[in-house]
């Protein structure tokens, strides 16, 4: 009887397990042949685990814990190394975290405690735009020389944006002597459209960005129609430049609209704004809505107005008239942008001086 009882065993267990076999072997044939499946599994398990090691990472930098959180972006980046060597689909939630464990650093310690968190960053790959300003902050205090050499590799990638020239002026107050790099600031930083929006991985792109966050482009569009884009080049700063829109059709105009990727703490001019039709109507911004997205009007008068970008980079500013324009074939402006300075005008009285 307890023979019996234990070959009955024995099948049930044989069969539990040629049922998990059989199950284990369809999976793996379904995963090989479709590959969308695969995909879509692959994508769902990096993105779940992206989001538990943000969540955890955000709790510690909340509680101000850099140590803990260095130490849990360590073990991401470990695991993703394990994963795929190299540049993997891990490093943009990589670079995710880590910038919202620097985004409550403000001391040197703080910094200092994320530091091996940059190096390891750095070692898979060098053209970070933003490892290479936070390894800057990092080293400020015990290496100056390497500081000096992250700046100068942010700058090789992207010389318009600001965050490279902010360390540069935290390490002149701190009375270190960097010509180069504060002339970088005083010369170039004022007059630079090279370059464009960083991003978290590559050279300096991100693709959420009007024109891939390229610096040197604007546009407009007519009546909403964010599709139909009439895109311009802008040669250089501090000065107005003349841009003249010519439509491929006619079309009644209730509204237009201008599109750019603007620089935080930028100034944008724009004035004597004509529209085109079968006579010449130059806009009355008294008799006319202006309104942006998340810009401030620090001046305007009947025929100029004056933008204050804020932190929002991606900003519409639109422009609705009283009555409709028949048949409008163009729209002539004069804009200029201007970058507002990042310190007091001494530090580049005393590079100067020097």
């Amino acid at each position: 009887m307890i023979y019996k009882y234990t070959i009955m065993k024995i099948k049930k267990l044989n069969i539990l397990i040629s049922f998990i076999l059989i199950i284990l072997l369809s999976l793996i044939v379904y995963l090989t042949i479709d590959s969308q499946f695969r995909r879509t599994i692959y994508s769902k398990t990096i993105g779940g685990y992206k989001l538990i090691n943000y969540h955890i990472v955000g709790g510690y930098a909340h509680g101000r814990d850099f140590k803990k959180g260095s130490d849990r972006i360590i073990k991401y980046i470990k695991f993703s190394q394990k994963f795929s060597f190299g540049k993997n689909v891990m490093l943009p939630g990589i670079i995710d975290t880590t910038a919202l464990l620097t985004s409550k650093a403000y001391t040197q310690e703080e910094f200092n405690q994320i530091q091996n968190v940059y190096i390891e960053i750095n070692n898979i790959t060098d053209d970070i735009y933003k490892n290479h300003v936070w390894l800057a902050r990092a080293y400020m205090d015990d290496d100056i020389e390497k500081s000096k050499e992250h700046l100068i590799k942010a700058l090789k990638l992207s010389k318009s944006s600001e965050e490279a020239y902010r360390e540069i002026i935290q390490i002149f107050s701190n009375r270190h002597v960097i010509p180069d790099l504060v002339k970088s600031y005083c010369k170039d930083y004022f007059q630079e459209l090279a370059g464009t929006v960083v991003g978290r991985i590559a050279t300096a792109q991100d693709d959420n960005n009007f024109f891939q966050g390229n610096n040197s482009n604007f546009a407009i569009s007519k009546n909403g129609n964010f599709k139909d884009l009439n895109i311009k080049f802008i040669g250089t700063l501090n000065n107005y430049e003349k841009y003249e829109f010519i439509f491929e059709k006619e079309e009644n105009l209730l509204q237009f609209e201008i599109l750019k990727h603007f620089f935080s703490g930028s100034k944008i001019s724009i004035k004597n704004v004509e529209i085109f039709n079968d006579k010449v109507h130059k806009l009355n911004f008294n008799n006319t809505v202006i309104h942006s997205l998340g810009s401030y009007i620090i001046n305007q008068t009947s025929n100029e107005i004056v933008f204050l970008s804020g932190n929002l980079k991606d900003d519409i500013f639109k422009f609705n008239f009283k009555e409709e324009y028949r048949d409008v074939k163009k729209i002539v402006l004069e804009l200029k942008f201007e970058k507002l300075a990042l310190s007091n005008k001494s530090i580049c009285i005393n590079f100067n001086e020097n």
